[in-house]
C-alpha cells in the first residue's frame, strides 16, 4: 500500500514538471518560428496530449473492440470541456483572441458536424474513416493558412537564437514523461482504490476516466498559471478536433463497427451540449476578451452531473 501511495506522489510530481516542460518548450518553439499561441495550443499541445486516446482506440480496434473508440473519443471531448476547461477556469480567467477563436472554433464545429453526419446511420466504416482522415488533413491545411494571415510581429522574439534541436528534444521529453506519469498516476490510484475495496465500476468512472485526460488537464493548468490562456483554449480545441477526426478515423480504418445505443441517448448529446455551451460563452464574452473564472464551477458541476448519470444508468 505504501508503495502505491509513494508511486502516486511521484506520478503527480512528474506530471506537474512534465506539463510545465512541455508547455514551455512548445511556447519557445512557436516563438522561434513566429507561430501564434493559439496554433501552438491546437497543433502541438492539443494533438500531442491526445496521444493516449489515439493509442487506446487503435489497440481496441486491433483487439476487435472498435466500438470502444467512439466512447473514448466522445468521452474525452466531454471531459476536455467540462473537467479540463472547468478546472483551468478555476485557476485563472481564459483570454479570448476573437479573430483566432472565431476561425479555429469553427473548425471544431465543422468537425463535429461532419462526425454527426457520418454516424447518422449508427455505423462507422472504412469509407467513413477515410473521410474523417481527409477532413483532419484539410483542417491542418486550413490552420496553416490561417497562420499565414496572422501578423505575429508583436510576439516575443527573445528565443530567436535558441537552438531549435534542444527545444524539440525538450518538447519530446516533456510529452513522453507527461504520458508516462499519467499512466503511473492511474495505475497507482487504481491499486489504492482496490486495496480500499472500491468497486471496478467506480474506479473506471473516476480514476481511469480522469487519467486519460490528465495530459490535457496538467498542460492547460500549467499554461493558465503562466498566463498563456491561448495555449489552454487551443489545447482543448485541438484535442477535441483530433479526437473527433483522428481518433475515430484510426479505429474505423482498422475495423468497422456499430455504435451502441447509449451513445445516442446519453454521451453524444452531452458532447453536443458541452460544445454548444463553450461556443456560446466564446460569443458572449468576445468583447470582454476573456471567460470569467465563475464559469469554471459551472463546467465542473456539469462534469459531476454527467458522471453521476453514467453511474446511475450503469
Amino acid at each position: 500500500m505504501l508503495i502505491f501511495i509513494a508511486a502516486l506522489g511521484i506520478g503527480f510530481l512528474l506530471l506537474m514538471w512534465s506539463a510545465n516542460t512541455f508547455a514551455d518548450n512548445a511556447l519557445l518553439l512557436g516563438q522561434h518560428f513566429n507561430i501564434s499561441k493559439i496554433l501552438i495550443g491546437i497543433v502541438i499541445l492539443g494533438f500531442g496530449t491526445s496521444a493516449p486516446e489515439l493509442l487506446v482506440s487503435a489497440l481496441s480496434a486491433l483487439q476487435g473492440n472498435a466500438g470502444l473508440a467512439i466512447g473514448n473519443a466522445i468521452g474525452s471531448n466531454i471531459t476536455n470541456i467540462l473537467l479540463v476547461l472547468g478546472a483551468t477556469l478555476c485557476v485563472l480567467p481564459i483570454n479570448i483572441n476573437a479573430e483566432l477563436i472565431r476561425k479555429n472554433f469553427m473548425l471544431l464545429l465543422g468537425a463535429t458536424a461532419l462526425f454527426s453526419l457520418l454516424i447518422f446511420d449508427q455505423q462507422l466504416t472504412f469509407v467513413d474513416g477515410l473521410i474523417l482522415l481527409t477532413a483532419l488533413i484539410f483542417t491542418l491545411y486550413l490552420l496553416s493558412r490561417f497562420e499565414e494571415q496572422i501578423d505575429n510581429a508583436d510576439d516575443d522574439t527573445e528565443t530567436t537564437n535558441i537552438a531549435v534541436l534542444r527545444v524539440v528534444i525538450g518538447l519530446i521529453i516533456g510529452l513522453a514523461i507527461l504520458l508516462a506519469s499519467s499512466k503511473l498516476v492511474v495505475w497507482s490510484a487504481t491499486e489504492i482504490a482496490q486495496h480500499l475495496g472500491v468497486s471496478d465500476l467506480v474506479i473506471g468512472l473516476t480514476i481511469v476516466a480522469l487519467g486519460t485526460s490528465l495530459p490535457e488537464l496538467a498542460t492547460c493548468i500549467a499554461s493558465a498559471m503562466k498566463k498563456h490562456g491561448e495555449l489552454a483554449i487551443g489545447n482543448i480545441v485541438g484535442s477535441n478536433i483530433f479526437n473527433t477526426l483522428g481518433v475515430t478515423a484510426t479505429a474505423s480504418l482498422i475495423s468497422s463497427y456499430t455504435l451502441p445505443e447509449k451513445i445516442f441517448s446519453r454521451d453524444y448529446p452531452a458532447m453536443l451540449i458541452a460544445t454548444g455551451i463553450l461556443f456560446a460563452l466564446l460569443l458572449i464574452f468576445l468583447r470582454k476578451k476573456y471567460i470569467p473564472r465563475g464559469f469554471g464551477l459551472l463546467f465542473l458541476a456539469g462534469y459531476v452531473a454527467y458522471m453521476y448519470t453514467i453511474y446511475i444508468q450503469t
